[in-house]
């Protein structure tokens, strides 16, 4: 899973451990949460499940073709490729942790474009419910990145989508994984934001100290990320285009066999 960056091996380990100490610091907000990653995911067994949303996704493929900016056939078929994603992923028998494959990868990415072709139709009110799901599979995608870049890219979008959720749907779990998406998003002005607002969320004097303590452990670690990250960039200058391993990846086995579709 490591590559050898020419000698800097010690380093790439400790900037894969930096974020990975901040996907897991924020694993308490994914669960408490509205909605539980793990819970979105099929389990890969589930085959026939899986080939029913992918014919129903074809379908309403079809029918775009014909009326392309027709919203409620692009929230359909978002949530549709989403479906097929998570029931084409596995479960580590082990952990029972979600492990994304190349087959979910791809539904994942499928049902970001249909995401975005809703979006740009300019929904007065985007819709909240499926935003949510946007925003776990696109965190899902980060995992799976090959590059720093892709993870954060992704990352970054699946901010996005948190956001519209949150504003709609606010609560200390929306806006904490907000603030955890935009932290390894590298986006600290957004994440510092949206712990703000975790925290003038939470219904107790308790709940808003351990917000803010949680919140601030992540973003400290996503800093330390940011800073190694910089360092091996910049050793990387002038040696030619090289991959660095996804930071995002082996996240609860994320990564560890899943490849990334072009």
């Amino acid at each position: 899973m490591l590559f050898d960056l020419r000698g800097r091996r010690k380093r790439v380990v400790q900037v894969v451990y930096a974020m990975l100490a901040v996907m897991m610091g924020a694993s308490l907000f994914l669960v408490v949460g509205p909605v539980n990653l793990g819970d979105l995911v099929g389990g890969g067994s589930s085959t026939s499940a899986s080939s029913v949303s992918l014919d129903r996704a074809a379908e309403l493929d079809h029918k775009l073709a014909k009326d392309p900016q027709n919203q409620a056939l692009l929230l359909g078929l978002t949530k549709e490729r989403i479906t097929a994603g998570n029931n084409l992923a596995q479960i580590d028998p082990q952990t029972q942790a979600a492990v994304p494959t190349a087959e979910s990868a791809q539904q994942y990415q499928l049902a970001a474009d249909a995401w975005n072709r809703y979006l740009k139709t300019k929904p007065p009110k985007p819709n909240p419910n499926v935003a949510l799901l946007v925003a776990n599979s696109l965190l899902t995608l980060a995992q799976t990145a090959t590059t720093p870049e892709e993870a954060k890219a992704d990352a970054a979008d699946a901010a996005k989508a948190q956001q519209l959720y949150a504003d709609a749907r606010p609560s200390t779990g929306a806006y904490s994984s907000l603030a955890y998406y935009s932290y390894a998003a590298l986006d600290f002005k957004q994440g510092d934001a949206a712990a703000k607002q975790a925290q003038a969320e939470a219904k107790s004097a308790a709940e808003r100290k351990q917000v803010k303590t949680t919140l601030a452990g992540i973003r400290k670690q996503a800093k330390k990320y940011a800073k190694q990250l910089a360092a091996v960039q910049k050793a990387q200058q002038g040696q030619g285009k090289q991959e660095l391993q996804n930071p995002l990846g082996g996240l609860s086995g994320a990564g560890a066999g899943a490849a990334r579709v072009p």
